[in-house]
Formats: C-alpha cells, sequence, structure tokens
C-alpha cells in the first residue's frame, strides 16, 4: 500500500505542474462545446447527413482535445501549430472507435426492446461495460501506445484494465466520485446519478464533454471555474498515471508485486 501511494503521490505532483503550464487545454473544452451547439444549430436537421456531419466534427474536436493532451502531459509548450493540427491528428482512430461503439449501439437497442421492463438494466450493463474496459481508450490513442487498428485498440483496452484495474482505477474513481460530490453534493450521490455520469466520466466523449454537460445540468455558475480546473487536471493525470504504469517502472513493479 505505501508503493500505491507514492505511485499516485508522484504522478500527482507532476501532473499538478503540467496541467498549470497547459491551461489553455481547459479553456479549449469551451470552445469544443461552442463548436458542437452551433453544428447542431447548422446540421441538426438535416436527418442522417447531417447526423453524420455532427459525428465528423465531434470527432475532430475529440482528436484537437486528445492532441493537445498528449502535448501538455509530454510536459512541451503548446502552441498554435498544435490547435491547428489537432483537428486531424488522431482523427481516424477516433472515428473507428465510436463507429464501433455506434454499430454495437444498434445490437444494444434490440436486447434493450426485446428486454421489455429490463431494457433499463441492459442499458445500464453496457454502458458500464464500456466504462470499464474502454476507459484507457484516450490515453492509448494519444499516447500511442496501442496498433493502428480499432480492434487492436480496443483489445489493448481491455486487456490493460484486465492487468492493471486496481492501480488505475482507483484514483479515476475517487475523482469521480470528488467531481460529482462538488457538482451535485455529497448527499446527492445516490445510485441513478452515479449510474448517469460515472460512464460518461469513463468514456470517450467524456474527455472532452464531462465538464460542460455536468455545469449546464444546474451546477451553480461559481463552480464552473473549479469544475473545468478539475477534469483538466484529472485528465492530465491520467495521462501520466498510464505512462507510469504502461511504461514498466519500479513503482508499477512494487505495485503488482505487493498486491500479490
Amino acid at each position: 500500500m505505501p508503493k500505491l501511494l507514492g505511485l499516485f503521490l508522484s504522478v500527482g505532483a507532476t501532473a499538478a505542474k503540467r496541467a498549470l503550464r497547459g491551461w489553455p487545454v481547459a479553456l479549449a473544452v469551451l470552445g469544443y462545446a461552442a463548436l458542437m451547439v452551433a453544428a447542431t444549430f447548422l446540421f441538426g436537421r438535416l436527418g442522417i447527413v447531417g447526423g453524420f456531419i455532427l459525428g465528423f466534427i465531434e470527432a475532430a474536436c475529440i482528436s484537437s482535445y486528445l492532441h493537445l493532451l498528449s502535448v501538455v502531459v509530454s510536459g512541451s509548450k503548446l502552441t498554435l501549430d498544435d490547435l491547428r493540427a489537432g483537428f486531424f491528428a488522431l482523427l481516424w482512430d477516433v472515428i473507428g472507435v465510436l463507429f464501433v461503439l455506434w454499430i454495437a449501439s444498434w445490437g444494444i437497442d434490440a436486447l434493450v426492446q426485446a428486454a421489455g421492463d429490463h431494457g433499463r438494466f441492459v442499458s445500464a450493463a453496457w454502458g458500464l461495460l464500456v466504462a470499464i474496459f474502454l476507459n484507457p481508450v484516450p490515453e492509448l490513442i494519444y499516447l500511442r501506445r496501442a496498433p493502428g487498428r480499432t480492434t487492436d485498440l480496443i483489445v489493448a483496452s481491455a486487456r490493460f484494465v484486465h492487468e492493471h484495474w486496481i492501480e488505475w482505477f482507483l484514483p479515476n474513481l475517487l475523482f469521480g466520485f470528488a467531481l460529482l460530490a462538488l457538482v451535485v453534493g455529497v448527499q446527492s450521490l445516490d445510485a441513478p446519478t452515479l449510474m448517469i455520469y460515472l460512464p460518461k466520466l469513463f468514456s470517450l466523449e467524456g474527455a472532452y464533454q464531462l465538464a460542460p454537460s455536468l455545469i449546464q445540468g444546474g451546477s451553480s455558475l461559481w463552480l464552473a471555474p473549479i469544475v473545468l480546473a478539475l477534469c483538466h487536471y484529472v485528465m492530465v493525470y491520467r495521462g501520466l498515471l498510464f505512462q507510469e504504469i504502461q511504461g514498466g517502472g519500479w513503482r508499477a513493479r512494487a505495485l503488482r508485486g505487493a498486491w500479490r
């Protein structure tokens, strides 16, 4: 356990420095949200064609955000070139994952309808499954730790969770509970709230959408900068933690040995 705490504290200190240096990325999240609102207004009424256009724009926003995160996590200085290049830097990796999830959602919708009164349980179980086993997908994409094919990326994500679930999910869950408690209050952290927001927090879209969605959900306006800053810090922390675990350093080896 001391090795585990040492790992988290070491990553946390580095994350604080790099998140502060990369503060413009937190503001970029608001830009993506505004862009999606404008795109929805322009293309939302075009039916299936509009849906594809919106999906492409959303994937470009995620690509840009993950690219900017990669710069911050690496400790490099952000430039305008990073912002311009980001929309296409990881675009096809993001589209591949979103497309697989979109296809899978058809099958899940059929199961939900077939389940009748138990449809909500099926839908919640699917959301939880995706939230767990695809949790490290953002880091796998922008840290280039997985092969190029989408199926290999998904398999790599599931394998990472299987091998490192303790050291990965413990801080993620703590951050998730802290963020939700800040927004909705400790007394409102009931099962339905957790089932709605935790899967969003642990998803590819949640990498840049969570802060705006929580703020729009009725949070006090003065909380908005705090929520945005905390989300930014958590995403930088995740990237550094992923590197530390995946890199096989002495902290990760000691941690695995202690839990065995």
